[in-house]
């Protein structure tokens, strides 16, 4: 799924929707202590139709489920391959199955059984309410290649997906209120716990959606904090391969070449990298996800005349697998933007990469370390020029 494709769907979560329609929604509520004690997690359970909810409960969920397929990809939204295996709980069957049914002891006999997944690798520090819908999402013409004999209405084909949040619930301070009911001023209950949909743990979204088709075989993972990534879920109940995230991958990608050529370089050889990394992602088709793999990496390195100090093989397998692709927009800097960061005490400067060989380390006379930059205009200080003088 490409970004575009998941803002054209996010855009849909709002009430006066025309292109999305939510069907059923199905809630549950976890008990944290009863998990850890072998007691029967599940406090509640709440089906209901979408359309049959009121308004203010309908514009809260909607908040929720947006914020479900909201961040960059990569970053805060992952799509995830599932894993092959034979088990009949997987969660792919069990997707599939409440995804196909539109019954509802099926569709809550399915997801009872994620339910239990969810409850047996609980890593959450509160209570949680889990919260399901089916939804039907309508895919324009823009979407996809039509041929000559297909009518108007063969260019609209619907999307069938499930979206679910994992949300914290929040024991509220003792406070004093008003209750314009009764007209007098009463403590309010610790018991009336609070669902933050504001801020959803994590979530996720079946099936994926690739170039106006469907993909049974991905599943959108959301995570509120990419930095630490919930791998329980991710494995144990989504059944899914561990994803690096885009900053794992800048750094990845980063201790690869650090290996292959020291960590040491010269400014024209590091544009010369990026502007060969810059031309492959150019070569990918509209649509595409331009990545980079260890062949790649090898005629790149080659093209530039690079000294290699290790091997290129021994460095992607102790680092990240022989057979691992990065995204290209994950690990390089934008190519027509000041991307590059040049950093010491002294100062911080940004420039594009397309201007590294500007740049070099010298020493002067004294044998002081000094950051040479070439310019083409005077350089502006406070509203002052600098004075030029000679090296």
């Amino acid at each position: 799924m490409n970004k575009k494709e998941l803002a054209d769907i996010r855009k849909e979560f709002k009430l006066d929707s025309g292109m999305m329609k939510i069907q059923e929604i199905y809630s549950v509520y976890l008990k944290k202590d009863n998990v850890q004690i072998d007691f029967e997690p599940v406090i509640h359970s709440e089906f209901d139709f979408f359309d049959r909810m009121d308004m203010d409960k309908k514009e809260l969920f909607l908040g929720n489920f947006k914020k479900v397929l909201t961040g960059a990809l990569d970053t805060k939204i992952f799509e995830l391959d599932f894993q092959s295996t034979e088990e009949d709980n997987n969660t792919q069957t069990i997707l599939g199955t409440a995804l196909k049914s539109s019954v509802k002891t099926e569709i809550e006999s399915s997801l009872n059984k994620l339910i239990k997944k969810i409850a047996a690798n609980y890593k959450y520090e509160t209570d949680v309410v889990v919260t399901f819908i089916k939804a039907e999402y309508w895919l324009g013409s823009t979407h996809r290649n039509m041929d000559a004999g297909e009518s108007i209405d063969d260019a609209v084909q619907a999307f069938n997906f499930i979206l679910s949040s994992v949300n914290k619930i929040d024991v509220p301070k003792r406070t004093l209120k008003f209750d314009y009911t009764d007209k007098e001023f009463k403590a309010n209950s610790t018991l009336d716990s609070v669902i933050n949909l504001n801020s959803p743990l994590e979530g996720f979204m079946f099936p994926s959606l690739t170039s106006g088709y469907t993909d049974v075989n991905k599943i959108l993972y959301y995570a509120s904090k990419p930095k630490e990534l919930n791998s329980t879920f991710i494995e144990n109940v989504l059944n899914c391969g561990f994803k690096f995230t885009a900053e794992d991958e800048k750094n990845c990608f980063g201790d690869i070449l650090k290996s292959i050529i020291g960590d040491k370089i010269k400014p024209e050889l590091m544009q010369d990298i990026y502007v060969n990394i810059h031309e492959l992602s150019q070569q990918a088709e509209e649509g595409e996800t331009a990545t980079l793999g260890i062949e790649d990496i090898k005629n790149i390195l080659n093209n530039c005349s690079a000294e290699i100090a290790c091997d290129i093989e021994t460095a992607f397998e102790e680092t990240c697998g022989s057979k691992y692709d990065f995204k290209i927009n994950n690990i390089v800097p934008e190519f027509n933007s000041k991307s590059i960061k040049i950093t010491s005490e002294m100062a911080n400067i940004t420039l594009t990469p397309k201007d590294l060989n500007s740049v070099k380390q010298v020493k002067n006379k004294d044998g002081k370390r000094c950051l040479l930059i070439e310019i083409d205009e005077d350089i502006i200080i406070e509203g002052f020029k600098l004075e030029t003088e000679e090296f």
